[in-house]
This record gives C-alpha cells, structure tokens and sequence, in this order.
C-alpha cells in the first residue's frame, strides 16, 4: 500500500488482480474523516494509470481482486490537496474510502 493511504479493513477477492492500464468498476464511497458522505458511485467505471480520478482512488484500486472490499484513509496529498472541493471537501481533508472491486478488464 502506497505512502498515505491507511487501510482500516480489507477483504480479498477472488477474481482477476487489477493492473495499470485495466479498465476497473468499482462500488465506491467517499466520507469525511468525521463520517459525512461526500459522493456514492454505483458502477463508475475508469482505466487504471490515465488519472481520471483521484490518486487515492487509483492506488487504493490497484492490486485489488475482483470480489475484493478495501476500506481506507488517504492524506490530502493523494485526494484534493490545500484546494478541497468549495462547499463539499474542505482544504487539506482526510478522506475515508470504501471501495468494493466488481469488474476489471485488460484492455
């Protein structure tokens, strides 16, 4: 697990590893550390390593299996930084992660 992401509790899968350059889908929450629900996504679905979403989405993402739960923290530097989202995440946040792996294709 990269530098800033602190994982809470993890339940390994069974399916296929995700790797840079797969196209993952992915259940996922995102909270406040003190537990306000920032954003749910059923279903979102990006390719590994093309920075489309967060970094600690991608580095809490890669080395999943598929059927695999990952609940965890990430520092600001891997979520938002100093900007935050105005009015949503605030400057510097500590975010809380839970992420469930559904699919992962080689592309």
């Amino acid at each position: 697990m990269r530098a800033g992401l602190k994982v809470d509790q993890e339940t390994v899968g069974d399916g296929a590893t995700a790797e840079q350059g797969d196209r993952v889908t992915v259940r996922l929450e995102i909270r406040l550390n003190r537990g306000e629900l920032v954003q749910s996504l059923d279903d979102y679905s990006f390719v590994l390593g093309k920075r489309d979403v967060i970094a600690a989405v991608e580095y809490g993402v890669e080395g999943m299996r598929v059927g695999g739960h990952r609940n965890f923290r990430a520092g600001p530097h891997l979520c938002y930084r100093s900007d935050g989202v105005p009015g949503v995440i605030p400057a510097d946040a500590v975010l809380c992660l839970d992420i469930r792996l559904l699919k992962c294709e080689r592309i």
